[in-house]
């Protein structure tokens, strides 16, 4: 048996070094992420799909065992590389080793030590384990992520004094606080929707903490997964979307109530620049390209065309809390069913702005707002962005020349020159100009503004509707900014107004990319509407709670955290709703008797339409 060894060692050796890089591939300990995790290992098993394809589709999956089997497996890895660590390198003593000799050794010893690394990490996950049982139901996840998150915080004081704690029956177990986030998250919630009907108020509250706890991230989207991550069985799941389907409530009321909640409690200051609170607007599209009959489009820069999509109308105010520049909306609005067309929705808009529009209110558009369009409601303050290429006239007629028809429109304006046909179209220069310096990094920079006063409409007829264009020159753009107002404001302050317009886009952000939302698998005519309203609504809540609360890092990486809606996300999605927080009494499933009314199929309203 030696000799044959002997002879053929080589082959030998070649075989079970494969075999260990095969049996090594078996086991790999993943994190311990929770306890159901805690007794499992993964097998990587490679296998072929049934279309034919080879190893690019070949996949990996989990297969759950004792810790006391991946212990064992584990030891005979660790046997198998020593066995050949010593191996070779008793032929390496006795005869001289080849090339390949001094290769597997180097293979065999690092394996060797990898193997011994992998007993002892299943060998903690054992003291895990043990730790789990200890505490058995006592602590849950949920808790053990609070404690950990309040510990990141550093909200224990450490140098108090220690106070008697007299001893408690085991009987009265009180729970542990909730986090100070989930708390006041709750809290925000409970007071908003307290108002609501009985019943549809607590379908609410959840619908609402699935959004802000990023559920919809991990569905894609889907509203019924993303209830049961919360925990919720299935018949409150289909409670919390009856409310939201069905429920009789208005996004007008929840606003509402949203605005008075923010100002009672004094954290949040409105923005006045010039002797003007700004109101900001904006037209948002959440993307709906497979939803048949889809009322409105909405251009997509990335497509290069309008498409599919629910579109609604913001109308924000303007504040901060601290240091954080914060959009608190006012109005959603939606497209009229009748005039189901983009430019209907924005005449609505202007219009709801024109009628709510109080004496010490300024309102700050892009230039997707046309400046026609608001001279044609009538908006008296307003401050818009322009194309590069915009035009105007005069406001008074030039002299007449004494030949041909008397002019009937005042002189073309055009304040920024263009080229046209491989022509150049000079600039007409300005009535007037402002110069100031700010401070960049610390060196003095200039700005410009040039201003074109007493203008009308480029079709207009002196008479009209009159307005300013203002164009500030800033050197570190290349560009300059285009504005049109018709107020009489100096260009710095100009530039202050239309910087504070950037909040009404942190809505959208949040309610789509923060939350989730931008993916909406609803169908029914009042849902598709509902959803995306909830979904700004949620990322406003998300946005202020976050700004009012200590920021949380999101790793150690993060050494300057700022008080984020991304942040505080990442902190709720691992977090229930709290449970000891108290409710109003209003704020409770609705106690109907509904045993005498049909299930099911049966419970359908749905009728044939005639042909």
């Amino acid at each position: 048996m030696l000799i044959w060894l002997l002879k053929w060692r080589q082959t030998v050796w070649v075989a079970l070094l494969v075999g260990l890089v095969w049996g090594s591939g078996l086991m790999a300990v993943p994190p311990a992420s929770g306890q159901v995790r805690l007794a499992a290992w993964w097998v990587a098993a490679e296998q072929q799909s049934g279309y034919g394809h080879w190893q690019s589709e070949w996949v990996k999956r989990p297969v759950v065992v004792p810790l006391g089997l991946a212990k064992g497996w584990a030891w005979v890895v660790v046997s198998g590389w020593l066995g050949v660590t010593v191996g070779v390198g008793w032929q390496m003593w006795w005869e001289g080793g080849a090339w390949w000799s001094c290769g597997l050794l180097t293979i065999a010893s690092h394996q060797a030590r990898t193997a011994l690394n992998r007993v002892a990490a299943i060998r903690r996950w054992e003291a895990v384990e043990w730790a789990w049982q200890e505490l058995g139901e006592t602590v849950s996840v949920a808790e053990l992520n609070g404690m950990v998150y309040l510990a990141r915080l550093g909200s224990a004081v450490q140098n108090a004094e220690a106070e008697p704690i007299e001893p408690q029956p085991e009987a009265a177990v009180v729970p542990p606080p909730a986090p100070l986030p989930v708390e006041e998250m709750g809290q925000s919630l409970a007071a908003l929707v307290e108002g609501q009907p009985i019943g549809t108020n607590l379908g609410l509250m959840w619908f609402l903490w699935m959004l802000v706890s990023g559920q919809l991230l991990a569905s894609r989207g889907a509203i019924f997964p993303a209830l049961q991550q919360l925990g919720l069985a299935e018949a409150e799941s289909r409670r919390v979307w009856a409310a939201f389907a069905e429920g009789k409530w208005q996004i007008s009321d929840l606003l509402a109530q949203w605005q008075q909640q923010v100002e009672a409690e004094g954290l949040w200051v409105e923005h006045r620049l010039g002797g003007y609170r700004i109101k900001a607007i904006d037209l948002t599209g959440f993307w709906r390209p497979t939803l048949k009959s889809c009322p409105t489009t909405h251009f997509k820069g990335e497509a290069g065309k309008a498409l599919p999509a629910i579109v609604l109308g913001l109308i924000t105010r303007v504040g901060q809390v601290g240091d954080q520049r914060l959009p608190l909306p006012s109005h959603f609005i939606r497209v009229d069913p009748d005039n189901p067309s983009e430019a209907s929705l924005v005449t609505q808009l202007l219009t709801q702005v024109a009628a709510t529009l109080a004496e010490d209110e300024l309102v700050v558009m892009d230039a997707g707002f046309s400046l026609k369009e608001l001279l044609a409601v009538g908006l008296a303050r307003f401050l818009v962005r322009l194309a590069r290429n915009a035009t105007a006239r005069r406001n008074d007629l030039p002299e007449y020349q004494g030949k041909g028809r008397p002019p009937e429109r005042g002189d073309l304006v055009r304040p920024l020159s263009r080229t046209y046909n491989g022509k150049t179209l000079a600039a007409t220069p300005a009535d007037r100009q402002e110069r100031w310096q700010i401070e960049h990094k610390g060196q003095p920079l200039s700005l410009t503004a040039e201003f074109w006063d007493n203008l009308v409409l480029s079709e207009a007829k002196p008479g009209a509707s009159s307005f300013n264009i203002v164009a500030i020159h800033d050197p570190r753009y290349q560009n300059p900014l285009l504005l049109a107002t018709p107020l009489s404001l100096d260009g710095q302050t100009l530039k202050a107004l239309y910087a504070d317009r950037w909040p009404v886009e942190q809505l959208p952000l949040s309610a789509k990319q923060m939350i989730g939302a931008a993916r909406q698998f609803v169908h029914a005519d009042e849902s598709v509407q509902r959803l995306p309203e909830l979904a700004l609504l949620a990322g406003a809540i998300l946005t202020y709670v976050a700004a009012k609360l200590p920021p949380t890092p999101t790793g150690f990486w993060d050494r300057n955290p700022k008080p984020t809606p991304g942040r505080l996300r990442r902190v709720l999605t691992g977090l229930p709703f709290p449970a000891n927080l108290p409710l109003p009494a209003r704020i409770r499933q609705k106690a109907s008797v509904t045993d005498h009314l049909p299930k099911g199929i049966l419970a359908h309203r749905r009728q044939k339409l005639p042909d």
